[in-house]
């Protein structure tokens, strides 16, 4: 029972998720086909609308048979969204109220309360959808709508002049489980398998990236066009004599020097710096900069960095490279940053070479 109240607590605070899913899509090259997907399911869903209203048991009467075209055109514009426009956290958002209330509004034409019932089946969809891009606050306000939606669909199966109690409750019963267990279900598993993969990205004893997970977010950082007043900045960190430390002294005070460095690289980045730990005594830092600041910031970190008193002492050989130029044509982002990378690990170890204890920069 505690694991499972611990599930959910890790699932009520589950953050939205629409741009770290759309990232691991588009990471994927997977993004272009969900898009395609979510806009042809919309699609569908109109042409299954207009089939009905050639049927006896269709929308009957102005009114409805009206709300039931204004719910096709809502789902071929909602298709043709998906297609052509890059989704946003707003378009997201509207799309979930628009479908929620489509879907109501298309149970609602139905004449005979079975189909109704089956129409409300279509609200697992949109708690799917909302499983993977959005939070547990907006799946809740779902489950409720679509709840009462179900309810309604059916109420004349519990009420109506031909009651059947059995059957009404059966069929509530099983739509409401479809729209209410899958979506959480999945969120939950979601929440868990989504907290695996974070930590993951995160070296355990630092809590900063790790290789894995700075060449995931490094995209983001250097995508901008670079500029002299907006330049990209990529650091390499080493600890000088660090196997010594180890040796004699053991892994315990190693853990706790590179804690000490973890936390000394703090001192000089900024809140958007992607700081990693790449390697046993090697950490890296990637930032955006304006180059009039790169003098400044050399000084400020040559000064965080000094460990002449700490126990044992303790030094580092720092290298510095700098990109003020746009990428190439054809050149992608991983290869910008893997030229800088090598750049920055090049005039390190040659500071590393002439004794340690220094920092070297070199403009790309």
């Amino acid at each position: 029972m505690k694991g499972f109240v611990e599930v959910v607590m890790r699932w009520w605070q589950l953050p939205d998720q629409f741009h770290s899913f759309s990232r691991y899509l588009e990471d994927r090259g997977f993004l272009t086909s969900c898009r395609a997907l979510v806009g042809g399911t919309a699609l569908w869903m109109g042409l299954v609308l207009l089939s009905a209203r050639f049927s006896d048991v269709g929308p009957q009467g102005t009114f409805w048979r009206a709300v039931n075209l204004m719910v096709i055109v809502l789902c071929v514009g909602a298709a043709l969204i998906w297609w052509l426009f890059p989704p946003t956290p707003l378009w997201s958002y509207t799309f979930v109220v628009g479908s929620d209330v489509a879907i109501a509004a298309a149970a609602a034409t139905d004449s005979e309360p079975m189909g109704r019932l089956i129409a409300c089946v279509v609200f697992a969809s949109i708690g799917g959808y909302i499983a993977f891009f959005h939070n547990p606050k907006l799946q809740v306000g779902h489950l409720v709508f679509a709840s009462i939606v179900t309810v309604l669909s059916g109420w004349t199966l519990l009420f109506g002049p031909a009651a059947d109690v059995g059957l009404g409750l059966a069929k509530i019963a099983v739509v409401m489980a479809t729209i209410i267990v899958i979506p959480v279900v999945s969120q939950m598993v979601l929440a868990v398998l989504g907290s695996d993969a974070t930590t993951s990205d995160i070296d355990p004893l630092t809590g900063l990236l790790n290789r894995r997970g700075l060449s995931r977010r490094v995209k983001d950082l250097m995508g901008p066009p670079v500029t002299e007043a907006d330049a990209v900045l990529v650091v390499v960190i080493d600890l000088d004599r660090f196997k010594t430390i180890n040796d004699v002294y053991g892994h315990d005070v190693g853990d706790s020097t590179i804690l000490r460095t973890a936390l000394r690289i703090r001192l000089w980045t900024t809140k958007a710096a992607l700081t990693a730990r790449v390697g046993g005594d090697e950490f890296v830092v990637v930032e955006r900069v304006p180059v009039s600041v790169i003098a400044r910031l050399e000084g400020q970190i040559r000064s965080a960095m000094d460990g002449a008193t700490d126990d044992p002492p303790t030094s580092a050989s720092i290298g510095m490279a700098v990109r003020t130029a746009p990428r190439h044509p054809g050149e992608s982002v991983d290869e910008a940053f893997a030229e800088l990378f090598r750049v920055a690990d090049t005039v390190m170890y040659e500071a590393k070479r002439e004794g340690g204890n220094q920092v070297r920069a070199s403009l790309v």
